[in-house]
């Protein structure tokens, strides 16, 4: 640590915020992030919605994580991605979720949740809570992914003017920014509007809704700027090998549901299973495959949990031993 420099840790991983006595946050995971975009390949990124899935993610492997305003939508207030999540609830549900993973965790940030000025406090408490990059996406309200259809496009001047509030907002030159534009005119003008982006300095641009693998080749072929797509399985986009994506020139993958609909899926059987079982109210009900309560336990931490209350106790053991 060099000198007028502060560390913060939170209370579970190594995630840390370095900040200088002038203010400016340096977002160590920030770093780490740009230094796995730039190896050779595609980065690759899972979707995630709360600390929990963010565990699972990171504990199976995964080094870069994305919460995406969909799931987010689905499983904290229980709507549709419509735009009804607020930069409020965006921001409290990143910090909660940095501060239960050490890897990287990029957050999909809307519109910028307003005007200029709130796309660059946006990115201001973004910074302050650790995480590691955002984008914004030049979609009008109400909100809807070209990928499964309906929506439209703000003008690419409006965009642009919002790409220059957030790249001027960053404090961290490592903060990770990311424009992203949908196929809703065409292939062209997703080449031209990812184009325009990439001159004001975005880092990378996220395109989004382009139905045959063709028109991908082709916007990756012709963009000057360094680009990334999305898989998720029945939307209208095609799902393709990853090495292939990587042979057109995408430099990150996003799988988006991919979590998330089995677990969606698993909850509901599980549900429509209990409720069979207790129709009848003189039998035990039905067990449905799953972790165990203890599995749980352990993936959140229990053992860490343990070792210091062990560490802390008068008597050196735990309490209640």
């Amino acid at each position: 640590m060099t000198k007028g420099e502060r560390r913060h840790y939170n209370r579970r991983t190594e995630h840390a915020l370095l900040c200088d006595t002038g203010g400016a946050t340096i977002n160590t995971q920030a770093k780490r992030l740009r230094e796995l975009i730039n190896r050779p390949g595609a980065a690759i990124s899972v979707g995630v919605w709360d600390p929990f899935s963010a565990r699972v993610a990171e504990q199976e492997g995964f080094d870069i994580l994305t919460l995406f305003g969909s799931l987010l939508s689905f499983s904290m207030i229980g709507t549709t991605d419509y735009g009804y999540i607020t930069q409020t609830e965006m921001v409290d549900a990143a910090r909660r979720m940095v501060q239960a993973v050490s890897v990287p965790v990029i957050v999909d940030c809307d519109d910028g949740f307003g005007d200029t000025a709130n796309v660059r406090r946006t990115v201001q408490l973004l910074e302050q809570v650790g995480v590691a990059g955002m984008y914004l996406e030049d979609l009008k309200r109400p909100l809807r992914c070209s990928a499964l259809g309906g929506g439209s496009l703000v003008p690419p001047a409006e965009m642009e003017q919002k790409v220059r509030a957030a790249i001027d907002a960053r404090s961290d030159p490592d903060f990770f920014l990311m424009a992203r534009t949908d196929d809703y005119e065409g292939v062209d003008d997703v080449i031209a509007r990812a184009d325009r982006y990439g001159r004001v300095g975005i880092d990378m641009v996220l395109v989004i809704g382009l139905p045959r693998v063709e028109d991908m080749k082709k916007v990756a072929k012709a963009a000057t700027v360094r680009l990334a797509t999305i898989q998720a399985p029945s939307t209208k986009m095609p799902m393709v090998a990853p090495a292939d994506l990587e042979a057109m020139g995408y430099k990150m993958i996003y799988y988006v549901p991919t979590l998330f609909t089995p677990a969606a899926m698993a909850m509901r059987d599980a549900a429509r299973q209990l409720k069979k079982d207790l129709e009848d109210m003189t039998r035990v009900p039905h067990t449905v495959p799953g972790l165990t309560m203890a599995e749980v336990e352990g993936m959140v931490g229990l053992d860490e949990d343990i070792r210091l209350q062990e560490r802390y106790s008068v008597t050196g053991q735990a309490v209640g031993s």
